[in-house]
């Protein structure tokens, strides 16, 4: 039986893991969980899975049987002393940095769900990985679907990857006027059923940007590109010298990418994936991006390198929070990233301490630009 630890457990892929690990009883265990400021549903999930170790930034009544850190540092003092031979990554942002990199340093599998670490950290990350022999199982299902499609041939025949893109809500009605889009607007994904600021990222296509970067770096592979397919059945490609193509389809279901990392190399069923049906039509278009500049600006900063990675992964975040708050047009949240990548100088060495500064620069930044507190 394997050991399961899931950090960001009350977040949608951790929920979505426990759901995977209730379907095979008698193939997982939950060691730990850490929660953010959902403590009720943490604590149902203590009771549940009777984990040796919690953590929760918030104080909290613990069930009986589990020992609980609390504030701002408890997933990372639950990293240390957790004994699991697979942790899922799924605390959003820069503050899934420390623990993973204490869990890193454990030698685990790493079922890796943040695109923070590896777009802001990346370096530091895989070098750390490496050191220790862990192992980063991509969850994204783009960066899960190029993990697979790459086991079909040697890296040095790779001509290139490519992620697969639905557009979000906007990119096949062209009649929007996407200074108009409200929050509510964005938050309407078509496919994929995500937290609010993934969901945003992928109506801007933002969160494309970040893919590539995160599978530039992930795989070392230099040549990634991106074709809109609304459908969201093939969830990336990898295209060979030969001019072979292998791709990953199935229906979008995040459940399929997480249960792989916990099971890779093997397979099992799974009753909540439908199998494909072949009769359907599938549809793929050119990306537009001068209606959606944030793909080119994340590759103009994967060849810049430095810190510029992070400075759109940080930006992005201040400009989503900024457009939810209704304080900046969706428009603007390109602008606010190319303005930060502007006024912030790249720095070639960097730690985590600079990336913390980094990201409360430009909060404050724009916070005091913008009127509000971030």
């Amino acid at each position: 039986m394997k050991r399961i630890a899931v950090f960001g457990s009350t977040g949608s892929i951790g929920v979505q893991t426990l759901n995977v690990v209730r379907r095979f009883p008698h193939e997982f265990s939950v060691v730990a969980l850490s929660g953010g400021g959902n403590t009720g549903l943490l604590a149902r999930q203590i009771c549940e899975f009777s984990p040796a170790l919690a953590a929760s930034v918030r104080q909290f009544s613990a069930p009986d049987g589990t020992r609980v850190f609390f504030g701002e540092d408890a997933a990372e003092r639950m990293a240390e002393e957790c004994e699991a031979d697979i942790c899922v990554m799924a605390i959003s942002g820069l503050a899934a940095l420390p623990p993973l990199m204490k869990i890193i340093s454990r030698g685990c599998r790493i079922a890796l769900a943040n695109k923070e670490a590896i777009v802001c950290a990346g370096d530091i990350v895989l070098s750390a990985a490496e050191a220790s022999g862990s192992e980063i199982i991509p969850v994204d299902s783009e960066h899960s679907a190029v993990f697979q499609c790459l086991a079909a041939g040697r890296k040095e025949d790779v001509k290139r990857i490519i992620l697969t893109a639905s557009g979000g809500p906007f990119y096949s009605d062209a009649s929007v006027d996407l200074d108009a889009v409200t929050p509510e607007m964005a938050l309407r994904h078509p496919t994929w059923n995500m937290g609010g600021k993934i969901t945003v990222d992928s109506a801007t296509m933002v969160n494309k940007g970040l893919e590539i970067i995160e599978a530039h770096r992930l795989f070392g592979i230099k040549n990634v590109d991106y074709v809109i397919h609304p459908e969201s059945i093939v969830h990336s490609l990898v295209e060979y010298k030969d001019n072979s193509t292998v791709a990953l389809m199935s229906y979008p279901n995040m459940e399929l990418a997480i249960q792989y990392a916990l099971t890779y190399p093997g397979r099992m069923e799974n009753a909540g994936v439908r199998a494909f049906d072949f009769t359907r039509s599938l549809t793929f278009h050119a990306p537009d991006e001068k209606r959606f500049p944030a793909p080119a600006i994340a590759r103009r900063c994967t060849e810049i390198g430095g810190t510029a990675p992070a400075i759109y992964s940080i930006a992005d975040e201040v400009a989503v929070s900024l457009f939810l708050k209704n304080r900046v047009r969706f428009t603007d949240i390109c602008g606010i990233i190319e303005e930060a990548l502007s006024i912030n100088e790249i720095e070639r060495s960097f730690g985590y301490d600079d990336l913390l500064r980094l990201a409360d620069e430009t909060a404050n930044y724009f916070g005091r630009k913008f009127g509000v507190k971030l």
